[in-house]
């Protein structure tokens, strides 16, 4: 069975996103249970009020903390504070600037009101894991993402600051940061979406807006929760009756989703790629809920049931 998810597991950092409540954070735990099941150090990062990650692996919630939760599988949930610290003092190195300095609370509360600090550190800390870190020396990085207008925030301040006429050391590490973003060797955007018609405009505005405003690009796109089409025979009128309205609906689901499929395959046509090829889109099937904590071996069954438009 082919591998749709090959190219895609190649990059160093994958970073999800995608409108809210259509498996985003389910998408990223399953491509890290492929990348392990690869051989590979998967390290999946989340910066939200509420750890969304641990307990999908049976765990409490980490916190600021990297903490291995299945052999090869590490989850941190980074907050602005604490990453601005880790900023300056790992990727700066300017520990003792930051105790004398930065600690004080008149200088923190001007820190915590620049635009975009929150922002930067937090794509500072996904290249640190990506391509700083000695100790863990991850594969892979998934950063489990905001939603979509949020995340094209994230991704255009880069641009922002080094255009703010800051100088010094910060300049240097957003450049750093940048570059590596819009490295499509290095990074890939996922987008996460659904077979429905509203969701689907909203994810071709949002790739059109990413390729023309962000440094890094859409990759490949997973449409969540398809719906299988009606087996031929199946409306048979010598069926119980008792199943032919739920027959009747699933009919008209399958009909309304193919035509969401043909939007979007349309849709993406229109947009063109740096690269010139075709948009790599991957169909998941509705599986319903998954119970916590998550069995690797049926997330990975999942991925194999993956098809591509």
């Amino acid at each position: 069975m082919q591998d749709f998810f090959a190219a895609l597991l190649q990059k160093n950092l994958i970073m999800v996103t995608g409108k809210g409540g259509i498996g985003k954070t389910l998408s990223s735990v399953a491509l890290a249970l492929k990348a392990r099941s690869q051989g590979k150090r998967v390290c999946i990062v989340e910066s939200s009020a509420h750890d969304q990650l641990a307990p999908l692996f049976g765990s409490e919630p980490v916190g600021h903390n990297l903490r291995e939760l299945l052999p090869g599988i590490s989850v941190i949930n980074l907050n602005p504070q604490d990453n601005f610290r880790d900023f300056v003092i790992k990727h700066l190195g300017f520990a003792k600037l930051f105790e004398k300095v930065f600690t004080k609370p008149l200088v923190r509360s001007f820190i915590q009101t620049l635009p975009g600090i929150s922002e930067l550190t937090l794509l500072g800390r996904l290249y640190y894991f990506c391509e700083l870190d000695r100790e863990e020396r991850f594969d892979l990085v998934i950063l489990d993402g905001f939603a979509s207008g949020h995340f094209l925030s994230l991704m255009k301040t880069p641009d922002a600051v080094l255009n703010s006429g800051m100088i010094g050391p910060i300049i240097d590490e957003t450049r750093r940061v940048r570059d590596y973003i819009a490295n499509p060797e290095k990074t890939a955007v996922a987008l996460v979406t659904v077979p429905e018609d509203l969701v689907v405009g909203e994810a071709l505005d949002f790739t059109a807006r990413l390729q023309r405003e962000s440094p890094a690009k859409v990759a490949a796109l997973i449409l969540n929760r398809c719906f299988p089409g009606v087996p031929a025979g199946a409306t048979d009128l010598s069926l119980t009756p008792a199943l032919l309205p739920g027959l009747d609906y699933w009919s008209h689901r399958a009909q309304s989703e193919q035509q969401s499929r043909q939007r979007l395959k349309e849709g993406l046509a229109r947009i063109p790629r740096e690269d010139g090829r075709a948009w790599p889109v991957y169909l998941l099937p509705e599986r319903g809920a998954f119970d916590e904590p998550l069995d690797p071996q049926l997330m990975n069954e999942w991925l194999k049931e993956a098809s591509q438009l």
